[in-house]
């Protein structure tokens, strides 16, 4: 962010502050919000989303079909059985389809290069609440509960 690149994300850890700082018009949001994951925990179907996503079915046949990995074989093994996990706590095939049109909308914001700088640009102008001094102050206050050390700058 403070580099002036833009956020395609879900709302949140960080990125809820992000798009708080930065502006909805200058985050790339996909995802399912809180309420939707909620309800559909506990009826998670991934493979059923596979099956019925042409592109995800694509996906995951490249991937269990060792397409990435013909020197490497089984080193995606891991990510394929976590996406099709019922007990997938990110819901990662859930999002897929959302996270698809969030970058088809990244693609069409970029070939515009006036506004993408202008979007760089006020990413980078609204970082400042990210500094590490803010982030260590809050960790310690929320966290730590240190005491702070004077310093010595005269």
């Amino acid at each position: 962010m403070m580099n002036g690149a833009l956020t395609i994300g879900t709302l949140d850890g960080a990125n809820i502050e992000i798009r708080d700082e930065a502006g909805h018009e200058n985050f790339f949001l996909f995802g399912l919000t809180a309420e939707e994951v909620e309800s559909t925990r506990g009826h998670y179907d991934p493979a059923k989303i596979v099956a019925e996503d042409d592109d995800l079915k694509r996906v995951m046949r490249l991937l269990e079909s060792g397409h990435f990995n013909l020197f490497e074989p089984g080193i995606f093994d891991s990510i394929i059985d976590a996406v099709l996990s019922p007990s997938d706590p990110w819901l990662t095939a859930a999002d897929f389809r959302s996270y698809v049109q969030a970058q088809r909308e990244v693609s069409n914001a970029y070939r515009d290069v006036e506004h993408w700088t202008r979007m760089s640009i006020l990413n980078t102008a609204a970082s400042g609440k990210f500094s590490s001094d803010r982030t260590i102050l809050d960790y310690n206050r929320d966290i730590w509960h240190l005491p702070q050390v004077p310093s010595n700058q005269g």
